[in-house]
């Protein structure tokens, strides 16, 4: 990083970016360029270990994917603001990288399908009805590495 002041590598910044990113940007090897994609997802820590759970269609092009190359890396940021009179931005974010995989344990995607319904206070059942778990993929992103940056809004 080229400004070492605006890195941000602390447990509590990482918890605070998790808690306050709306979506998160998920990366994935798809030949020539990468594919991006926002989704809603869920952070889960236990024992300092973060695994990010995501929901999506059981097929499509994420899925296919991620069958053929598990590595992910991903974007999240929060409090952006854009100073127009000083022509810069406010911003945390974060960035990492990690291994997905498809959840097949049922209980584990009930879980976390109630856990990211809760975090956007979705109007679904919670818990999961076994048709809603079984209509959806879980996607569970085992984090290797995060590095965190950030850019205090100017004060007058």
């Amino acid at each position: 990083m080229r400004l070492k002041k605006r890195e941000c590598n602390d447990e509590a910044f990482f918890d605070e970016v998790f808690e306050k990113a709306e979506d998160l940007a998920l990366a994935m090897k798809a030949g020539d360029y990468p594919y991006v994609v926002p989704v809603n997802f869920v952070q889960e820590k236990v024992n300092d270990v973060r695994r990010i759970y995501i929901h999506c269609a059981r097929e499509g092009r994420k899925i296919d994917l991620l069958r053929e190359d598990a590595r992910v890396a991903f974007m999240l940021h929060a409090d952006v603001e854009i100073d127009r009179e000083h022509s810069t931005t406010a911003y945390k974010c974060l960035c990492g990288t990690g291994k997905a995989a498809i959840v097949e344990d049922t209980e584990e995607k009930g879980r976390a399908l109630d856990a990211i319904a809760m975090r956007y206070q979705a109007r679904c059942h919670v818990p999961a009805r076994p048709e809603d778990i079984e209509r959806v993929a879980i996607l569970r992103i085992d984090v290797e590495s995060l590095s965190g940056k950030r850019r205090p809004r100017k004060t007058a």
